[in-house]
This record gives C-alpha cells, sequence and structure tokens, in this order.
C-alpha cells in the first residue's frame, strides 16, 4: 500500500505544467490605430478651429490695429491650435520695437496677443522723419510720428545712418547713457523736450526756455528727480541750470538767467 502511495507521488511530481500563452500584440495595428487617431485629430482642429478674432492685449507705444497687422503679415496660420503651438516654436519680428509675444487661446476660434514691447531709448531727426533707436544704438524705425515718451536726442554727429544698422557715433557708450537718461525723465515726469549730446559725451537737457546742464554723468539718479521742483520755480523764466556742484552730499544749483 504504501509503495502505490510513492508511485502517486513520484507520477504527480513527474506532471508538466501546462505551458502560457504568449499574448501577440498587432504593433502594425496599434500604430494604424494611432495614426488614424492622429489624422482625424488633425482633421478635427483644421475643420473646427480656425481662427475669427484676434485679440491684442494692451499696447504702449504701438496701437493695436499695427499690432494686429504685423500678426497678419508674419508667421501666421489660421489655426488657433497651430497657431500658438508655431508661436512656442519659432516667433517672426512683428515690430521692430516688439521683443516677443506670447498667444493665449480663449476658444476654439479666438486669440489673444499679448505682446513684450522694447524700450526706445530716443529719436533723431533725419530727412524730415524720426528715427527711432535702441539701447545698442541700432537705428531700427523710421516713422513721421513722434511718441511723447521718447526724447528727441540732437548733437549727435554721424556722416549717414542706414536703418538696422548702429549709428556711427565715436563713443559707443553713449546710446547706454540716453537711456538711462530716457528712463530716469520718464520715471519722474520731467517735461524734457529734448536732450543735446555734447562732443564729450555730457547732455544738456532742455525744457521750454531752459538748459539743464548736467555736466557730467554722475549722480543721473539723484540729480534728474531734482529738476521737477526745480523746472516749476523756474516756469517763464529762460536761462541755464548748472549742476555741477550737485551730488549726494550737496545739492546746489546756480542759476544763470539768459539776459544776464
Amino acid at each position: 500500500m504504501k509503495e502505490k502511495d510513492e508511485k502517486k507521488v513520484i507520477r504527480m511530481s513527474e506532471r508538466k505544467e501546462p505551458e502560457k500563452r504568449k499574448i501577440h500584440i498587432p504593433v502594425k495595428r496599434i500604430l494604424i490605430g494611432l495614426i488614424l487617431c492622429l489624422i482625424l485629430a488633425i482633421g478635427g482642429i483644421a475643420a473646427f478651429c480656425p481662427i475669427k478674432t484676434i485679440r491684442i492685449a494692451d499696447v504702449e507705444d504701438y496701437t493695436k490695429a499695427e499690432v494686429k497687422q504685423a500678426v497678419k503679415k508674419k508667421g501666421y496660420v489660421n489655426n488657433t491650435v497651430a497657431y500658438f503651438l508655431l508661436s512656442k516654436i519659432k516667433q517672426p519680428e512683428l515690430l521692430p520695437f516688439i521683443e516677443s509675444y506670447d498667444v493665449e487661446i480663449n476658444g476654439p476660434n479666438t486669440v489673444t496677443i499679448h505682446i513684450n514691447e522694447k524700450k526706445r531709448a530716443g529719436c533723431l531727426l533725419y530727412n524730415g522723419k524720426y528715427v527711432y533707436f535702441d539701447k545698442n544704438g541700432y537705428a531700427l524705425e523710421s516713422s513721421q510720428k513722434k511718441f511723447d515718451d521718447v526724447p528727441l536726442v540732437t548733437g549727435l554727429k554721424f556722416e549717414k545712418l542706414v536703418m538696422q544698422e548702429k549709428i556711427p557715433v565715436k563713443k559707443k557708450n553713449v546710446f547706454s547713457f540716453i537711456l538711462e537718461l530716457a528712463t530716469t525723465i520718464g520715471k519722474y515726469n520731467i517735461p524734457i523736450d529734448q536732450i543735446y549730446m555734447e562732443d564729450d559725451g555730457t547732455a544738456l537737457l532742455i525744457s521750454g526756455d531752459i538748459t539743464v546742464d548736467l555736466c557730467d554723468n554722475e549722480n543721473i539718479d539723484i540729480k534728474i528727480p531734482e529738476l521737477a521742483g526745480i523746472l516749476k520755480k523756474l516756469k517763464g523764466k529762460s536761462g541755464t541750470v548748472d549742476m555741477r556742484y550737485f551730488d549726494e552730499y550737496q545739492k546746489i544749483t546756480i542759476f544763470q538767467p539768459k539776459n544776464s
């Protein structure tokens, strides 16, 4: 009896386990399915997402109409999703003083363009037009329009001016100084009509009949804020404000009337 039981045990141990069935995934079918889904998705986007409304967010110097016209001319795709994706990959230069822009999808047929404007350092009057330049001295834009917040710069000496090229002046850092002046003047709302650049790189600020001689390029952030009160006191007069002795320790200005 014991031998029979042992034989049974041996026979049971010798039984082979059933082979596991291998699952074959039809890769071709999956790929075909994915491609079809992609084609359907693209077709759906193309059919249901044409751009019907372009909104332009708040702008400073350019008008919304100018920006909208530039958008439609450069790198434009008449599809909300495609235009959004394209703007993330590559952005054309819409206008000379637009640094970059963002496309916001508001709906299947509506986008809003948010632009980041580049600061105009100043402008020159050249051949009857205002030529605007950036902080590096590149002449980027020519227009009949004069922007109120951009100072007219005079006194710069150069032989010729070519658009999209650097204005050929001797002192290379003069443009960054002009931008510093323009930014500080704008910050404190100082009524300056013109910045006259001297040959030595210093500046005269002209406000009506008053000329402000900064004398050097130091302490601009201290001198300019004080001009608001000084010009207010001198309203209706003509002459020169001399700031050669003005610094953070002694705020001394000398006014020389024009007729003295």
